[in-house]
């Protein structure tokens, strides 16, 4: 029995061949160049021409690494992240931590006895203290890049790399050069400055003995004393650091060959409902069922159904915590913006370049003219990044236009209740002198009970679809829900009304991970489309533009100022409120509740309430043993392929923790 690894990074391409008594048979190692699919054919023929082999001779092939999706002969693909964990497990069965630094990306995981992925962290988009990295400076020093290990030992350590984004770094290094800086010593500091980053991300997965580091980057010496001089230990480096990805992705062939060669297909009883969903896309989509053949979401499924109603006029807003009953009442239809995804750069002229991306999106939208028919915007002082998308906003539009900014409490006491009704009376009297009408507190009321019936029915649906009666997969949901944010309640009442007649019960016997995904703004809903093309159904959200909308049941009293506040500040609170372990009680509870095997805390970059809660949450989940993965993104479809990879390798932590 042979199985074969191939292992295509950014830089290499590796393959190990492997037989039945994990001995390992013959690997080659390539440059990968400009095609991955390439640089597979070519390593394949390698292996089949230098050890007499043909096709058939070789039982099971694994794929992995940056390009394992365009490995046409491959019956299984993996992540890197678990290769790498069994490749180091492989060579060193103590080791409890891998450091893997790759030409594109770092990683750090920690590992159980059988080499099982328990946690990870990875580096973001940026190629900072990866093998690129430092490609890129001994081109800049004009030395090879195998002489910087030995350089660097000769270094005196009195430099210091202040930035490690690649280009600004590059930049440094120019200047020290021309400062006459020894290249020993700019060595020196260019390799501290990688350790650093690369043994913060260990830190924050948790250093455990024996400590691994595999990948290219393992065989410069300078990294290596660099890194073990950090964390304090001596780091384990196998014969050939660069194959170990390949390793694993063979180990994990063998264990399928041994089984068969096929994976377990779910079977899905399911009646469907109008067109069918999208293909799966990316690396598991040989080894996943398609999804279910559901409603679009994206767009109604009948040309007559119209969830707007442009004969009322618009007022945008931007967070869950506006009052929209109050709009609604003023004679208005509340429209929450969503910012675009194309950035063209012109929020920068007005705004930080270290703000949110959702709150840069908001500006660029602002700017391309698309918010002109809007009557006004309402903000909410959510973070100092919306305070000065309140002051540009302002500084735009002039008295032109009305703008309205609520001071949101951090609690959800009964001083906060109170303070909060007065500010909510003090917006309805704005409206009031602003567009020269007047709202009455029935009118609020009416506009209360409005939204509640909607929320109501939002409520019903979802206990059908997660008690088997209707089959949307987690994305449509979201989709849905999200597209409701800003639909007329009374139409989108009606529509959900309309769904769940159209089809009986529906038993859905796919043994999948069920997640739950929450945190902050969430979008891009192609996340959600990521999570279940790898293999997973999100049964439940807890997001700013998903469910939580939806959970604001207000009281109908004479005083509708003093239910609204409450009904707001006593739901279930974001990261922008205080009572952090309030918000992680109820999140454990719906986890519990809905038997969900894991769950994905979603922030966006530069969200300082969402990442300054982290800490505190994986400790929690650390304590309940509930597995949790922490996805960080931008607003832009760009950084699917990364998303990708941590998605697929966390589900492959929950299988491996299941078996």
């Amino acid at each position: 029995m042979l199985s074969l690894g191939i292992d295509i990074g950014s830089l290499s391409t590796d393959a190990v061949l492997m037989n039945e008594g994990k001995e390992i048979v013959a690997s080659e190692v390539i440059a990968t160049g400009a095609s991955s699919k390439k640089a597979a054919d070519k390593i394949w023929e390698k292996i089949l021409e230098g050890n007499k082999l043909s096709e058939k001779d070789i039982d099971y092939v694994v794929a992995t690494g940056y390009g394992r999706i365009r490995v046409p002969f491959a019956q299984e693909v993996v992540t890197e992240i678990t290769c790498h964990a069994k490749g180091a497990n492989f060579y060193f069965p103590k080791a409890r931590t891998v450091i893997d630094i790759g030409g594109q990306d770092s990683k750090v995981i920690k590992i159980d006895p059988s080499g099982n992925v328990i946690d990870f962290v990875m580096n973001d988009k940026c190629a900072a203290g990866t093998g690129r990295f430092l490609e890129v400076m001994a081109r800049t020093l004009e030395i090879e890049l195998e002489e910087m290990g030995h350089l660097s030992l000769q270094g005196s350590g009195q430099l210091s790399i202040s930035s490690l984004c690649t280009v600004f770094a590059e930049s440094e290094v120019v200047s020290l050069v021309g400062a006459d800086h020894k290249r020993e010593d700019i060595c020196k500091a260019l390799h501290m400055a990688i350790a650093k980053r690369i043994s913060a991300q260990a830190r924050r997965v948790g250093i455990e003995e024996q400590v691994v580091m595999s990948g290219g980057v393992a065989k410069n010496i300078g990294m290596v004393k660099e890194m073990e001089r950090l964390l304090g230990t001596r780091l384990k480096i196998a014969p050939e650091p660069q194959i170990v990805g390949a390793v694993g992705a063979a180990l994990i062939g063998l264990e399928a060959a041994r089984r068969g060669g096929k994976t377990p297909q779910p079977q899905v009883e399911v009646q469907t409902i109008g067109r069918a969903s999208h293909p799966p896309s990316g690396s598991h989509a040989q080894a996943t069922q398609q999804p279910l053949n559901l409603i679009d979401t994206g767009q109604a499924p009948r040309a007559e159904v119209s969830l707007e109603d442009d004969s009322l006029p618009k007022i945008g807003y931007l967070c869950t915590y506006t009052p929209i009953e109050v709009i609604r009442a003023a004679g208005f239809h509340p429209i929450r913006i969503k910012g675009t995804e194309k950035a063209e750069g012109g929020a920068e002229e007005h705004l930080c370049t270290n703000l949110c991306p959702y709150i840069k999106a908001v500006m660029e939208e602002k700017l391309s003219g698309a918010l002109e028919g809007l009557e006004g915007m309402v903000f909410v002082n959510s973070c100092d990044g919306m305070r000065r998308l309140y002051d540009a906003w302002k500084g735009l539009d002039g008295d032109t236009k009305f703008n309205f900014m609520l001071d949101l409490p951090k609690t959800n006491d009964e001083a906060a209740v109170r303070y909060y009704a007065t500010l909510i009376r003090n917006f309805k009297e704005r409206l009031e002198r602003s567009f020269h009408r007047t709202i009455s507190l029935e009118d609020i009321n009416k506009s209360i009970a409005r939204y509640n019936k909607v929320r109501e029915k939002v409520k019903l649906f979802l206990q059908r679809q997660w008690s088997g009666h209707l089959s949307h997969s987690g994305y449509q949901i979201f989709s849905l829900l999200k597209r409701g944010v800003n639909a007329v309640p009374e139409k989108f009442h009606d529509y959900l009304t309309l769904l769940m007649k159209e089809k009986g019960p529906v038993v859905d016997t796919r043994e999948v991970p069920r997640l739950l995904i929450w945190g902050g703004i969430l979008e891009n809903e192609d996340v959600l489309k990521i999570i279940e093309d790898a293999g997973a159904k999100v049964v439940a959200d807890d997001l700013c533009s998903g469910t939580r909308f939806y959970d604001a049941m207000v009281e109908l009293t004479d005083d509708p100022f003093s239910s609204l506040a409450e009904g707001y500040l006593k739901r279930s609170p974001c990261s922008r409120m205080i009572n952090v372990f309030e918000r992680i009680h109820n999140i454990l509870s719906i986890i519990e509740k809905n038997s969900i095997h894991g769950a994905i805390y979603h922030t966006l970059k530069f969200c300082d309430h969402s990442l300054y809660d982290f800490p505190l949450i994986k400790k929690e989940f650390e304590k309940r043993k509930v597995p949790l993965l922490h996805l960080t993104c931008d607003y832009t479809p760009s950084s699917h392929g990364q998303i990708r990879t941590r998605v697929e390798a966390f589900l492959e932590q929950l299988q491996n923790t299941k078996n």
